[in-house]
């Protein structure tokens, strides 16, 4: 009897550490949760490169909006508030450089119609893909076709909040309100967009960007 119950006992404690070794397994192969890495400019004034370099950056995290503004804050976090006022003229920059309507056109086509919001969202969208898909884009609009995702459209190619990152990490880090900073991006352009205005007209679009027609004509 004695036998019997010690030889039970070993039994127990040998699946008891089984089960305790498994679940032990399972959670050290469990990802671990930590907030994107950022990335460091050297001090001094934050040139084009490097705010490509941090829009760049970021865009590793493309797929997650909320993953990759995480991580842009974080690499903003990093560097002095007149870095910060230089990346929001590099991006000033860069949306006024992207206004053409050319571009309009292939925003109107691949999300359902662009309004003048719309079409500032779509560029914040744009600019957020990284250098070489905004070069890429803005210098032959149809090849947005090659960027997009399978399913995204009508509505999803916008990125608002893209706008307002460096005015949020300005004035946390200095304390005062983010209209007070030296450089804001203002997309209320006197001027028209840059080339030919686009038509809606269906033929036309399908002759301007036949690879968007393709796949959102209609």
């Amino acid at each position: 009897m004695k036998v019997f119950a010690t030889c039970f006992a070993l039994i127990l404690t040998v699946a008891i550490l089984t089960l305790g070794f498994a679940n032990g397994a399972k959670a050290k192969t469990r990802a671990p949760e930590t907030p994107p890495a950022a990335i460091v400019i050297d001090a001094g004034p934050l040139s084009k490169a490097g705010f490509w370099a941090l829009i760049d950056h970021s865009a590793a995290f493309e797929a997650d909006p909320p993953a990759q503004l995480a991580d842009l804050r974080a690499s903003l976090a990093h560097l002095t508030p007149a870095q910060i006022v230089d990346f929001e003229r590099h991006f000033d920059e860069t949306m006024r450089q992207s206004y053409s309507w050319d571009l309009w056109g292939a925003a109107y086509l691949s999300n359902g119609g662009a309004s003048d919001d719309g079409f500032e969202y779509f560029r914040c969208w744009l600019i957020s893909k990284g250098r070489a898909a905004f070069e890429d884009v803005s210098a032959r609009p149809d090849a947005l076709a090659d960027i997009l995702a399978p399913g995204v459209g009508n509505g999803d190619i916008e990125f608002e909040a893209l706008a307002y990152v460096a005015r949020e990490i300005w004035a946390a880090k200095t304390g005062r309100d983010w209209n007070e900073m030296p450089v804001i991006a203002n997309m209320a352009y006197d001027a028209e967009p840059a080339g030919a205005r686009f038509s809606e007209s269906p033929a036309e679009l399908a002759r301007r960007y036949p690879n968007l027609w393709k796949r959102f004509g209609r």
